[in-house]
C-alpha cells in the first residue's frame, strides 16, 4: 500500500523533527519545501500530497489547488490563512483549517509587552543610555497607565485574554465586535462600542481582526485622524488591516504619541519602510506567537490534525464551507 503524503511549505523554521516523528509514526511520508524549489517539488510530490501545511509566505490559490489529485486538507501553519483560497479548496472538497487558540498567551502577552514599551517609551530610554545618556525627563509626555482607556478592535480568544491581563493595570476596556454577542463583553467586564466611538474614545488601540476584503486597509488616514490626540496604536494581527502610508503621515503630523507593531503589509519589510526608522514606533518581527510551549503545540497539533483529515475524519478548525462528501 502507497504511503500517504504531507507536503510542508515552510521558510521559517529550520527543523521539523516534530513532524516528521510524528507522521513517521502513522506510517506517512513528509517532505518539507522552501519557497526556491516550490515549483519543482509541487510538480514531483505537492500535486500528489493527501495533505498540505502551509505557512503565510506561500500563497495556495486556485491554480494550485484546482491541480491537487488527493488532497483532503490544506492546513494554514498557525492562525491567519488568508494565503488559501477558501472558495478554490470548497470546490475540491478540500478543508481549509488553522490552529486558532494555540498561541493567545503569547500573542496576549506580546500585546501587553508592546503597548507598555511604547507608553513608558522604552526605546528612547534604552538608545539614550546605549549612547552614555542618563535623563528621565527627556522622553516627556508619559502618562499613566492606570485610568486610561484601551479599545481593542475585535473580541475573540486573543483579545478576550488581552483584556483580562490588561484590567489588571486598572484600565478601563471598551471593544468592537459585530460577531461577538453582547454578553461575551459583559462577562469580562468590557463595554461593547460602535467603531467611531473605540477609534475617539481609546488611548491605546489594540488591534485583534483577521485579514479580510472587510478589513484590509480599514485603518486609513480618515479613521487613524478619528482617533484620540496623542493616543497609541498597537497591531499584532496582520500588517495590511493598516494603510502604512497613512499611519506614516499621522505619525509625521505629531497625531499619535507612538506605535507598536508586530506585523508589517511587508514581511520582511524594505529599507525604505519608513515606520522602521521613526522614533516613536517599536516594531517587532511577527513574533508575538513565539515561545518554545507554543511552537512545539503548533508542530504537533497541526500534524494530528492533517492525519485526522486524511484517515477521513473531520479536523479541528475548519474555515470553508465544505460540500457533503462521503469518505
Amino acid at each position: 500500500m502507497t504511503r500517504k503524503k504531507v507536503w510542508i511549505l515552510d521558510d521559517e523554521w529550520f527543523t521539523h523533527d516534530v513532524e516528521m516523528g510524528i507522521y513517521d509514526d502513522h506510517d506517512m511520508e513528509c517532505k518539507v519545501t522552501r519557497s526556491d524549489t516550490v515549483k519543482e517539488d509541487f510538480e514531483t510530490f505537492g500535486k500528489y500530497a493527501d495533505g498540505i501545511v502551509a505557512q503565510i509566505g506561500f500563497p495556495c490559490g486556485a491554480d494550485i489547488i484546482s491541480q491537487l489529485e488527493n488532497c483532503k486538507i490544506i492546513a494554514a501553519s498557525g492562525v491567519g490563512f488568508n494565503h488559501i483560497d477558501l472558495d478554490a479548496a470548497s470546490n475540491k472538497g478540500i478543508y481549509v483549517t488553522n490552529m486558532a487558540d494555540y498561541c493567545v498567551g503569547e500573542v496576549s502577552d506580546h500585546t501587553i509587552a508592546l503597548s507598555l514599551s511604547v507608553a513608558r517609551r522604552l526605546r528612547a530610554y534604552n538608545e539614550q543610555v546605549k549612547s552614555l545618556g542618563w535623563n528621565p525627563l527627556d522622553t516627556l509626555p508619559i502618562k499613566r497607565i492606570k485610568g486610561r482607556t484601551v479599545g481593542l478592535l475585535g473580541f475573540g480568544r486573543i483579545a478576550k485574554e488581552v483584556a483580562r491581563k490588561f484590567q489588571v493595570f486598572g484600565v478601563n476596556v471598551i471593544a468592537h465586535d459585530e460577531f461577538v454577542q453582547k454578553e461575551a463583553f459583559t462577562e469580562l467586564g468590557v463595554e461593547s462600542v460602535s467603531l467611531d466611538q473605540l477609534l475617539e474614545r481609546s488611548d491605546i488601540l489594540s488591534l485583534h481582526v483577521p485579514l479580510t476584503e472587510e478589513t484590509e486597509g480599514m485603518l486609513n488616514y480618515d479613521r487613524l485622524k478619528q482617533m484620540k490626540e496623542g493616543s497609541i496604536l498597537i497591531n499584532t494581527c496582520r500588517g495590511a488591516i493598516i494603510q502604512e502610508d497613512a499611519l506614516v503621515k499621522v505619525m509625521k503630523e505629531g497625531h499619535l504619541a507612538g506605535a507598536g507593531l508586530d506585523v508589517l503589509t511587508e514581511e520582511p519589510p524594505g529599507r525604505d519602510q519608513e515606520l522602521l526608522h521613526m522614533e516613536e514606533v517599536f516594531v517587532t518581527p511577527h513574533s508575538s506567537y513565539v515561545s518554545e510551549e507554543s511552537e512545539y503545540e503548533l508542530r504537533s497539533r497541526t500534524s494530528l490534525n492533517v492525519i485526522r483529515a486524511i484517515e477521513g475524519k473531520t479536523p479541528e478548525f475548519v474555515q470553508n464551507v465544505m460540500p457533503e462528501r462521503t469518505h
